[in-house]
């Protein structure tokens, strides 16, 4: 508990990333590795084996980016510092090893970005339908720009919407439907693709593209659809992952991803 806490207050952090909970939930995803880490294990690696296939693949390997670093739990650093001259992390909150880690390696940058550009704009939500608005209007503008010889865009598709959607619920005091969430799932993602697609060098996806919630006996009672479009990219492979196992999310529902990894 003690250490959590000098982690809390050390980690450098924006204002609005630390009043919205960011820094919260960057301690938490690490406790629920440590306690998923055997449940986890097969989609860590295939996430490693198609960030090295690709990177192999490569003309030059003097830069790459990753957006949505967190952690870096599917991909390692010291992955990212074999194969390439400098490593660029991006991501709203960047855990305390990481600023640690890049006053020691002059290869290592991070870049604080809230790659939605939407958290500023949140005490503005009042409905769904302003949420839908900002969405649209989101999605004309150029939100993120970066050059390398390879981009990754690292399960994030499917959680750019949440903290907008989470704002919303709060004001209009109910539970969005999975429904009207997957719909604002999509937009974001849609909208991260275009930009993507404008940064220069090789990109590598891999995100969720279906939940799956299981009921106590394994009967599916929801599937969730990100049905972005992937044209101009080639399709690497696609595998479960389980994310919640029974009692770690809820005592009614475990809770996995069918994740698909995209090249362009």
């Amino acid at each position: 508990m003690l250490l959590e806490s000098l982690e809390f207050l050390l980690t450098p952090t924006t204002p609005l990333a630390r009043k919205y909970g960011f820094l919260y939930s960057s301690i938490s995803l690490r406790h629920r590795y440590q306690r998923q880490k055997k449940s986890w294990l097969p989609h860590l690696k295939n996430c490693q084996d198609v960030f090295l296939e690709t990177a192999r693949s490569l003309p030059q390997r003097k830069s790459v980016v990753v957006m949505g670093s967190a952690h870096l739990h599917e991909i390692p650093l010291h992955l990212l510092m074999d194969n390439f001259d400098q490593v660029t992390l991006v991501d709203v909150i960047h855990p305390l090893k990481h600023h640690l880690q890049s006053k020691r390696y002059s290869r290592l940058k991070l870049v604080t970005l809230d790659l939605t550009t939407a958290l500023d704009k949140l005490q503005d939500l009042n409905s769904l339908e302003d949420l839908n608005n900002l969405a649209k209007k989101l999605a004309g503008e150029q939100l993120f720009h970066f050059e390398a010889d390879l981009i990754v865009s690292a399960n994030l598709l499917s959680q750019l919407a949440l903290l907008p959607l989470d704002a919303v619920e709060k004001k209009i005091k109910r539970n969005l439907e999975l429904s009207e969430k997957d719909v604002i799932c999509t937009q974001f993602a849609e909208t991260h693709l275009k930009n993507l697609k404008a940064c220069t060098g090789t990109k590598l996806i891999y995100s969720d593209r279906e939940v799956i919630y299981r009921d106590k006996n394994g009967e599916v009672i929801y599937t969730g659809h990100y049905p972005v479009n992937f044209a101009g990219y080639q399709k690497l492979k696609e595998w479960n992952w389980m994310l919640a196992p029974l009692k770690e999310a809820s005592k009614d529902y475990s809770i996995e991803m069918k994740i698909e990894a995209y090249k362009s």
